[in-house]
């Protein structure tokens, strides 16, 4: 999230792929938890672009696979999803995860028999 200007909030890490219900009850979740522990968001990092990290930003997960396991050890999604659901939307994107990492694309194919075909 960044606050661009006051009195607006910006919240970027999100993308189409997401179901917006379950994330606007976690991101609301997670900033009321933030106000309840009074967590310290760290300085502005204004415009930087945070996808070099260079300066010691925690980087989102590459893949779906790395998001997963983060979802899966988090607390808090954990006590915003509930037990059965937080185990079950787990078990499912393991599934699709798995299910395309054994897809052969297109790309692959052509690239990849031509080169050792």
């Amino acid at each position: 999230m960044r606050v661009p200007a006051k009195g607006r909030f910006e919240i970027r890490a999100s993308d189409s792929a997401l179901n917006p219900h379950l994330a606007a009850a976690l991101t609301l979740a997670a900033g009321l938890e933030g106000l309840e522990k009074q967590l310290d968001p760290g300085p502005s990092r204004g415009y930087d672009n945070l996808y070099e990290g260079g300066d010691g930003a925690q980087l989102l997960p590459r893949d779906l696979g790395a998001a997963v396991d983060a979802f899966e050890a988090d607390p808090l999604a954990k006590a915003v999803f509930g037990e059965s659901m937080h185990a079950t939307w787990v078990d499912f994107k393991r599934a699709e995860y798995d299910e395309y990492r054994r897809h052969v694309s297109e790309w692959e194919v052509s690239r990849y028999l031509r080169q050792f075909g």
